[in-house]
């Protein structure tokens, strides 16, 4: 919950902005893919975060005939949640939670076929993750509007991705070798 209460604080910092231009702005930074954002859990921070006297509603706008959108504002007790969950994000050092780590743990309940049969197809899972990087890269930088931490979250995802996909090759090697499981 500290992820989405930090990009949501953080995008609302600079603005009032309501629920919807939140989930565009994650949505463009790809954010599902770097923090673990369920976008349909933006509604129920905002809630929860109005609630905690870190938000307020700074209007609700109708248009149309469509439902009114909330508009909300940071408070002061909102900015110093942001000040400090963004000093906790850079200055501690929280392990990444990774199911493939316990995927690992148990390698030996895999005959050899199967384990090297995962361990390919993840590389090729990698490689793909790795291609797309380009692909995003181009995309994001070319709209004007993308901020530049966005190039900076790709390249560190490409490099997650190279040193799994380094890890891997030299795994394969020792199975085929037989010095692992």
């Amino acid at each position: 919950m500290t992820a989405i209460r930090l990009l949501i604080l953080g995008i609302v910092i600079k603005e009032p902005i309501h629920g919807y231009e939140i989930r565009r702005q994650l949505e463009n930074w790809n954010a599902e893919q770097w923090a673990n954002v369920a976008y349909g859990s933006i509604y129920s921070a905002l809630s929860k975060m109005t609630q905690e006297g870190l938000l307020q509603v700074a209007q609700t706008e109708q248009i149309g005939a469509r439902p009114a959108r909330v508009v909300y504002e940071i408070t002061e007790i909102g900015r110093a949640e942001f000040d400090r969950l963004l000093h906790e994000h850079w200055l501690e050092y929280k392990p990444m939670i990774n199911p493939f780590q316990v995927a690992i743990t148990f390698m030996n309940h895999l005959s050899r076929d199967e384990l090297l049969k995962a361990l390919r197809q993840r590389t090729h899972f990698l490689k793909a993750q790795l291609s797309n990087v380009d692909f995003y890269t181009d995309a994001k930088l070319s709209d004007v509007d993308t901020p530049r931490h966005i190039r900076e979250n790709i390249r560190l995802m490409a490099a997650y991705a190279e040193a799994e996909l380094t890890w891997i090759r030299s795994v394969i090697e020792q199975v085929e070798r037989g010095e692992l499981p």
